[in-house]
């Protein structure tokens, strides 16, 4: 089983001050000299976040098979990609949108969903390039994205991250209780919106699958697979990739599972979940160096 108490618990580290203080710096500093700044200070939380630093080293030469050279460097260039995704984020909220370039790939498959009023739907994403930023990027017209985020933030960057992406059409749903969470989702499929959640996190308590991943079995959420088959909804998956300086791609897939009337429930979720992790599998492979679970995540 994966030890749960070592997964990361989804909060961004600064607290009120430290945040503050980089909001103030992003809204007149430059980018680039951050980013310069970042690269040096990598080598400090290499030491000092030696778990986090492992699992990912154990992940390029377990998983990708590269040599120690290979997987030394790719591990501080992972690190410094991570990097790059916080003060990214930080950039945005301090207005800096029009710095950054993005290139939609599919973009059909969310805007057909978005124009049809009659339904909600899914956005599932993971700990894979920066996820956060789709709020930015995409424009929904229709629907309102309803996105299910960690509810322990300080409030400093809650209140930043929350009156910026209000703009974009996004409601935050901070995780405070299951209950409270559930009705939540219950309620913005039911406005036939969006509803954003990532698919990659295990909880305790929560149900869970095993697949095959990477060439080892991990463990998934089923939840959000078993809300889209119980409530009848489509669901997508987003990934935003770095792609070069300043410079995103947001790749949107179908997730479907093959059609068969004579598959019960359970047989529907399980094959909904297999094919969301063949298509995550397919992204890491493209992007390796952008795979930001940190905790330990193969059996």
């Amino acid at each position: 089983m994966v030890d749960k108490k070592s997964a990361w618990r989804g909060k961004t580290g600064g607290g009120n001050f430290g945040q503050l203080a980089l909001f103030q710096y992003f809204r007149y500093g430059s980018i680039s000299f951050a980013y310069c700044i970042m690269s040096c200070t990598i080598f400090f939380y290499l030491i000092i976040n030696y778990k986090a630093t492992r699992n990912i080293y154990s992940y390029f030469r377990s998983r990708h098979g590269y040599n120690i050279f290979k997987s030394a460097i790719n591990t501080y260039r992972n690190h410094y990609l991570f990097g790059k995704t916080l003060i990214d984020k930080f950039a945005f909220f301090a207005g800096k949108r029009d710095k950054y370039s993005v290139e939609i790939i599919n973009n059909e498959y969310f805007t057909e969903i978005d124009s049809d009023v009659t339904r909600g739907a899914l956005l599932l994403q993971s700990h894979v390039g920066s996820s956060e930023l789709a709020g930015y990027f995409f424009s929904q017209n229709s629907k309102v994205i309803n996105a299910i985020i960690f509810g322990g933030e300080s409030p400093v960057f809650q209140d930043y991250r929350s009156k910026l992406l209000t703009g974009h059409n996004v409601k935050l749903i901070p995780v405070t209780d299951g209950l409270s969470v559930i009705f939540e989702i219950n309620n913005a499929l039911g406005n036939n919106d969006f509803v954003s959640m990532t698919a990659d996190r295990i909880y305790e308590g929560s149900k869970n699958i095993e697949l095959n991943f990477l060439g080892a079995k991990a463990e998934f959420p089923l939840s959000p697979f078993q809300i889209a088959v119980k409530l009848h909804v489509p669901v997508l998956a987003l990934f935003v990739m770095q792609n070069g300086y300043k410079k995103y791609c947001c790749h949107v897939y179908k997730i479907e599972a093959p059609e068969n009337e004579t598959v019960d429930t359970k047989a529907q979720v399980e094959l909904l979940a297999k094919k969301y992790v063949s298509t995550l599998e397919q992204i890491v492979k493209k992007y390796p160096l952008q795979w930001y679970n940190f905790h330990k995540f193969w059996l």
